[in-house]
C-alpha cells in the first residue's frame, strides 16, 4: 500500500513508556504514513477524507520543522 514503506521509529517500543519515539521521529513517521493515506483518498475519490487527511499531513510537517 502507498505509504507504508515508512518504518515506525528505531526508539519505538512495545511498551511505549520505556522508549517512546522522539517527537520529530513520530512526526515523520506519522508523516509518511498519511502522504500515502491522502493519495488512497484522493484515487478512491474520497475529497473531504482527502482533506482531512492533508490537515493531519501538514500539522505532522509543522512538528517536522519544529523539531520538538
Amino acid at each position: 500500500m502507498a505509504g507504508s514503506n515508512g518504518r515506525p521509529p528505531a526508539s519505538a517500543g512495545s511498551r511505549g513508556e520505556e522508549s517512546a519515539p522522539k517527537r520529530r521521529e513520530a512526526a515523520e513517521y506519522i508523516a509518511s504514513l498519511l502522504e500515502g493515506l491522502r493519495l488512497v483518498a484522493h484515487r478512491a475519490e474520497l475529497p473531504f477524507l482527502g482533506y482531512l487527511i492533508g490537515v493531519a499531513l501538514e500539522e505532522a510537517n509543522d512538528e517536522k520543522s519544529d523539531g520538538g
